[in-house]
This record gives C-alpha cells, sequence and structure tokens, in this order.
C-alpha cells in the first residue's frame, strides 16, 4: 500500500492594515486633484471628499499617515494646508497657498521656541 500525498500551494496572507477598511477605495480622483485645478473646483472635490472622511472608520490613522508620511492630497479629511499650518509640511509644495502655511507654521514655532 502507498500512501500519495496532495499538496495544497500556501498562500502567506498579511494581516489586513488600515486602507483595507477605509471608504475611499477606488475614489482617488476625489482625495488628489489634477494638475491646474481650480479652486472653486478644488473646494467642490474636497467637500465631497471629507464627506467620505467624516463615516470612515479608518479617518485617524490616515490622517496620521498623511501627516507623517509628508504626502499631497487630503487625508483622513485635512488637506496640504491644514497639515502645513500644523508643522506637516507635504514634500512637495506645488500650491503657493501651502507654502504660505508651512511658512507660518515655521514662523510661529520659532516665535514659541524664543519665548
Amino acid at each position: 500500500m502507498s500512501l500519495s500525498v496532495v499538496s495544497e500551494p500556501v498562500v502567506a496572507t498579511s494581516p489586513p492594515i488600515w486602507s483595507d477598511f477605509a471608504l475611499c477605495k477606488d475614489k482617488t480622483h476625489l482625495f488628489f486633484g489634477p494638475a491646474g485645478e481650480r479652486p472653486s473646483r478644488r473646494r467642490k472635490r474636497e467637500a465631497l471628499a471629507r464627506s467620505y472622511c467624516s463615516v470612515c472608520p479608518v479617518a485617524s490613522p490616515c490622517r496620521e499617515a498623511g501627516r507623517t508620511g509628508h504626502e499631497n492630497g487630503l487625508w483622513g479629511g485635512e488637506n496640504e494646508e491644514e497639515r502645513a499650518a500644523m508643522g506637516y509640511t507635504p514634500r512637495a509644495t506645488e500650491r503657493r497657498s501651502v507654502a504660505a502655511a508651512a511658512r507660518e507654521s515655521r514662523e510661529a514655532a520659532a516665535l514659541r521656541a524664543t519665548a
């Protein structure tokens, strides 16, 4: 009598990460605007994106990822200007408003350090 062994392929699975539960999946066009986007169009797009963030179960870790990763776009309900104003400047500051927010944040930090 011979035994035959049938082996099943072993599939490695990784544990889920916060982005697996994000409501924004497949909606990147709402969270990352096109180059040269007009301010009025951007406000409308970001308002719709924020409506997803406001009910998303992983908005907090998403927001933190946007901050610590110095990302562009809307992350956890925050855009680049909001993150830059808190000291989390994106790697690329394409808009003047982002650069201004980052500059104001640095100036405020310098004032606090000398006070």
